[in-house]
């Protein structure tokens, strides 16, 4: 299953998994791009537990450019998180699949705490994220899109660079953040975000939810 609009290669899906290292923000003075940085795991049943990078795009300019707004306690009933297996599932890019996240044609929240918010510097956006993952180490669901640099022939991506020189997996989640420009048509149904559960709270979560400043723009 191939994710449409995406590069080659990664899946659009969602991934439930348990956090075991926190490494905070990470800037490329190749890219001047920032991400945060997450290990994870998902310790289910399977003899082989695969471990996941989760890469946040936090900035992507030399200016603020990303917005991010949190939502504690995240209160909707429309997603079944109770029925999210542990480990990466693999998502349609369609209404077909109830569980695929579109926040224009199928809203979560009210987007406009979103896209009307000012664009965060790096920094900001890693200290909101610390408040969570600095001193614990949450259970998480993430949607976004699935790469696995063991196929990759490009050594200049950063999961390869990462897994080459700082031991971490070379498998990972991106795209954890709005996929699409508002007004314009196409990238359905395959939006990215980040909750967190909340301590011994089964289906109590804190929502993390991101977007660049060029995708706020309505098109004429």
């Amino acid at each position: 299953m191939s994710s449409v609009n995406f590069a080659k290669g990664k899946i659009y899906g969602v991934l439930r998994a348990r956090v075991i290292a926190d490494n905070g923000e990470d800037h490329s003075h190749k890219t001047d791009e920032s991400h945060y940085n997450l290990l994870s795991i998902d310790d289910g049943q399977s003899e082989t537990l695969e471990q996941y990078q989760i890469n946040i795009d936090i900035q992507s300019l030399q200016s603020a450019n990303v917005k991010c707004i949190s939502i504690d306690p995240f209160i909707n009933t429309s997603i079944p998180f109770s029925n999210i297996p542990i480990g990466f599932t693999p998502l349609p890019s369609d209404d077909s699949d109830t569980l695929a996240l579109d926040f224009i044609r199928r809203p979560v929240f009210d987007l406009d705490l979103l896209t009307k918010s000012e664009a965060l510097t790096a920094d900001q956006i890693a200290a909101k994220l610390d408040v969570y993952f600095d001193q614990d180490k949450p259970n998480v669901i993430v949607f976004g899109t699935k790469y696995d640099d063991e196929y990759s022939l490009d050594n200049n991506h950063y999961g390869i660079q990462r897994s080459l020189n700082e031991n971490k997996p070379r498998c990972g989640i991106d795209d954890i953040h709005m996929n699409q420009i508002i007004g314009k048509d196409g990238h359905a149904y395959q939006d990215g975000a980040l909750f967190i559960q909340k301590e011994n709270q089964d289906n109590t979560y804190i929502a993390f939810f991101f977007c660049f400043d060029s995708q706020c723009k309505t098109e004429n």
